[in-house]
């Protein structure tokens, strides 16, 4: 009976260490469950911050890349005239000035390309029309980068890649 007595008072003493255990347990499990949660929404933070902190540099790199494409294309197809000249003022202030504050590198070159054939050759129309082609393409892949998403290099949705990376090779 004593025996009994002993083994019972053994199991409610394990039991109630055993529940203190497990609220022990379940209190470490709920604090790292909160850090976690915590980290999660930090990192959300930080980067809704960082959308909105780039957002208007965004929005002037797709005003200017579309400015310069449309002068581009104007400058190209045009014939000689009043028009053709604003264009051409236009496209040099952009080049010296808007546009040179969010253009990347490759537009950055097509512009440079586009400038020297206006002062080289400004009637030849088909050098001009792929300059300008070019000028486009650059745009439309610098916007891609810039704004994380495949849909301006490539605008149909059953074209682009699934995992929605970015196609590194052209």
């Amino acid at each position: 009976m004593f025996a009994c007595l002993i083994s019972a008072f053994a199991i409610i003493v394990n039991f109630k260490v055993g529940i203190k255990i497990l609220g022990l347990v379940g209190a470490v499990g709920s604090f790292i469950w909160g850090v976690i949660v915590w980290r999660a929404a930090q990192k959300e933070r930080q980067a809704s911050a960082t959308r909105d902190a780039t957002k208007p540099f965004l929005e002037k790199q797709l005003l200017f890349y579309s400015e310069a494409t449309a002068v581009a294309s104007r400058i190209a197809t045009l014939s000689d005239g009043v028009d053709r000249k604003k264009n051409i003022q236009r496209f040099w202030e952009l080049y010296w000035g808007e546009l040179a504050m969010v253009e990347s590198k490759d537009v950055e070159s097509a512009m440079v390309n586009l400038g020297r054939a206006l002062i080289e050759n400004p009637s030849d129309r088909g050098s001009l029309e792929q300059l300008s082609l070019r000028l486009a393409d650059s745009c439309r892949h610098s916007l891609a980068k810039s704004w994380g998403t495949e849909a301006w290099v490539n605008p149909d949705p059953t074209e682009r890649p699934a995992t929605g990376q970015l196609k590194t090779s052209q």
